[in-house]
């Protein structure tokens, strides 16, 4: 996993604001480690207290901190505007944060042996200086071992839609998988049927593309087919971290199962096997709906 740690500040009550571990990747890693999936994360963490809780999070988890950096730089922030349906918008605070000065920063190489895959996204995957040590990380490693793309656009520190849709499709042509939400998906490709979108991505290099709906689950894109799977209903504290938890879900079953190889990713032709791996991301989005924050 490669990507950022945030501190969320999510609405508590009586109007206050509660600091929250988040971060798209750092919360994908955090699940997988969870559930028993040997994961590491690489990126930064901060100096200050939110950056000892991040750490403390990672260590009660079981992620790999090995390629974590600690720094003197201070946490980036998130503030949560979560809407009466639970869904969430953020205001960030980026600017001199631990999570995106990777500058000369040598990242490992992944074994075969050793790492079933590289996942990135999200705010580190798109802002500088950060976003191109990630971009030629990936480039690499993506001969030894499949790679998984989580966009997690979030425009307000991203930038304008022109250039985050141009970005995006940029690393979306150096990925084998690709998740992403059917609201990120309006955000950049606005008034585009989804269906249309995951064609033009296969087109772009993915052996699969899984776009969440939300309540109305989620459906998978592969040049064989197209696969759905129904979402699980809760009852719906806030969606803070439901797509990385599917993430997480996604990427976990394909690897346990042992169809996350370069070589076995023939696998993913089959319905059978998509539609099961959707079930079970599926179930853990839906827990992490049921509480606030991220899990």
């Amino acid at each position: 996993m490669a990507g950022e740690n945030v501190i969320d500040l999510v609405p508590a009550p009586g109007g206050q604001l509660r600091p929250v571990c988040g971060g798209g990747p750092a919360n994908t890693a955090v699940a997988l480690a969870r559930r028993g999936v040997p994961t590491a994360l690489v990126g930064s963490v901060g100096g200050d207290h939110f950056g000892r809780q991040v750490w403390r999070r990672h260590i009660a988890a079981g992620v790999r901190r090995d390629y974590l950096e600690r720094t003197d730089q201070p946490s980036t922030l998130a503030l949560a505007i979560v809407d009466e349906d639970g869904k969430a918008d953020y205001d960030f605070w980026t600017i001199g944060t631990a999570d995106f000065d990777w500058t000369g920063r040598e990242l490992p190489r992944p074994d075969p042996a050793r790492v079933d895959l590289v996942h990135f996204g999200s705010l580190a995957a798109y802002l500088e200086p950060s976003a191109q040590v990630i971009e030629h990380w990936v480039n690499r490693a993506r001969a030894s071992v499949p790679v998984s793309f989580d966009p997690n656009l979030q425009l307000s520190a991203m930038g304008s839609p022109e250039h985050v849709r141009r970005r995006t499709e940029r690393l979306v042509g150096l990925s084998n998988l690709v998740r992403v939400s059917e609201r990120d998906l309006s955000r950049i490709y606005p008034d585009t049927d989804i269906d249309k979108i995951a064609d033009e991505w296969l087109a772009l290099g993915p052996d699969l593309v899984v776009v969440t709906l939300g309540d109305a689950g989620s459906v998978a894109f592969h040049r064989n087919h197209t696969t759905e799977a129904p979402a699980v209903p809760v009852d719906v504290v806030d969606t803070i971290g439901a797509g990385d938890a599917f993430t997480s879900g996604l990427l976990g079953w394909l690897t346990s199962a042992g169809w996350m190889r370069l070589d076995r990713m023939a696998a993913w032709g089959n319905r059978t096997v998509v539609a099961a791996a959707l079930r079970y991301a599926g179930r853990l989005a839906a827990h992490a709906c049921t509480v606030p924050g991220a899990p």
